[in-house]
């Protein structure tokens, strides 16, 4: 284990890694217009609109999902395992015994803030990764070969093939239908009339529930793993710290997702030869669903690589809001929620999801000239920082950053 450990370790002085920030930042840029777009899962579309505004918000929606959905959940995901690396080697050189039983206790202190945070906005993603992170634990002790062989079956989405297997093999089965369709639908009702007071008590039980049933029948899961392992396996390599490997890494990444891509596309057209329908062709399609936006992710992160180099002055404005993620992500819908749901401003009366990106993007200009400014003083984002000091049980974190010293 020790020499695994030195044999990985990256470069001292180098714990950060633009990159990578700019990366998380592009795929929290991705979930905030995909949130925008849907109303922060408050789906009403304003009454009255014209015939062209109807069939834009229409082209709106369709276009997000298939450039964001699942792609920027993605992205995060994988930059969540390399940042579990990182954060565990850190604490290692430090010669911290208990780097791992941390980390648990640092994920733990997570899914509290993702409950808190669910209260208002129940798509939370924080409490699902505090909890999908803690095999990362054990995955940890894997070699790296071992760690490639659990990542591709896991991005296989081999527990999904179960229900895919029965389709194929029995034609008379029918396959239920999800139990979060119903639940999303309930909490609606009560986010289209309900006070503040009302959102907050559905949310605290069944709207945590809603979410779990999603993510167990979604099959997000095990994707999600995998990409977190991946990260662990990113972080291992040190193709972050060497820049032409990382250019190499990311040419195959790009093309082995457009060849994805292009897979998934022959996929879904060779569906319709089946002859199934309903939830028997819906349950196939997702499946294929699931491979196209894992070979989307994959353009994604190998095209930035590939790009960020040359275009550092353009894309280096989503390092700090990368470096904030988690400030930035909860603030999202502390601005988006009351913006949207009736008991604040109700604009989704007047507000929909085409109108909704150039919101999204005006919250993200004010946030990212947050994250700036606030970066250049200290060297944790609000949250990040109450985090770390949570995680390490003490206050004595230095927060300001230090000042130059005179020469």
């Amino acid at each position: 284990m020790t020499a695994r450990v030195a044999a990985t370790r990256p470069p001292a002085g180098n714990a950060r890694l633009d990159l990578v920030d700019a990366l998380r930042g592009s795929a929290l840029l991705g979930i905030l217009l995909l949130h925008a777009v849907e109303h922060w899962d408050f789906m009403r579309m304003p009454p009255g609109r014209p015939a062209w505004l109807e069939a834009l918000d229409g082209q709106t929606i369709g276009w997000a999902f298939r450039i964001l959905g699942g792609k920027a959940y993605a992205i995060f995901a994988l930059m969540f395992g390399v940042s579990f690396f990182i954060t565990l080697q850190s604490w290692r050189r430090r010669g911290d015994e208990g780097a791992q039983a941390r980390f648990l206790w640092r994920m733990a202190l997570l899914g509290v803030l993702g409950y808190l945070h669910g209260l208002l906005y129940n798509g939370d993603i924080l409490g699902p990764i505090a909890l999908l992170a803690v095999p990362l634990v054990l995955l940890d002790r894997l070699g790296s070969r071992g760690l490639t062989v659990v990542a591709v079956l896991l991005l296989l989405q081999l527990p999904q093939w179960v229900e895919v297997l029965r389709v194929l093999a029995d034609p008379a089965w029918q396959p239920g239908i999800p139990r979060h369709w119903a639940m999303f639908g309930q909490a609606e009702d009560v986010f289209a009339t309900g006070s503040l007071a009302d959102v907050v008590r559905l949310n605290a039980w069944q709207g945590q529930l809603t979410k779990w049933w999603w993510l167990w029948e979604s099959w997000r899961w095990p994707q999600m793993l995998g990409l977190f392992a991946c990260g662990l396996l990113l972080g291992r390599s040190g193709v972050l710290h060497d820049a032409v490997r990382l250019q190499r890494l990311a040419r195959w990444t790009l093309v082995g997702g457009l060849a994805g891509l292009a897979l998934a596309w022959l996929a879904q057209r060779g569906l319709g030869m089946l002859g199934l329908q309903g939830r028997r062709e819906q349950l196939l399609a997702e499946l294929v669903g699931m491979y196209g936006n894992l070979a989307q992710a994959a353009v994604w992160a190998g095209g930035f690589a590939l790009l960020y180099p040359r275009a550092r002055r353009v894309l280096g404005v989503l390092v700090p809001y990368g470096r904030m993620s988690l400030t930035c992500y909860v603030t999202q819908a502390v601005i988006g929620v009351p913006f949207f749901y009736p008991f604040g401003l109700g604009l989704y009366r007047h507000v929909g999801p085409f109108a909704a990106l150039f919101f999204a993007l005006a919250v993200f200009a004010l946030q990212c000239t947050f994250a700036r400014a606030w970066l250049k003083r200290y060297s944790y984002g609000p949250l990040e920082w109450l985090w770390r000091a949570a995680t390490l049980r003490t206050l004595q974190v230095p927060m300001r950053r230090a000042l130059p010293q005179p020469t």
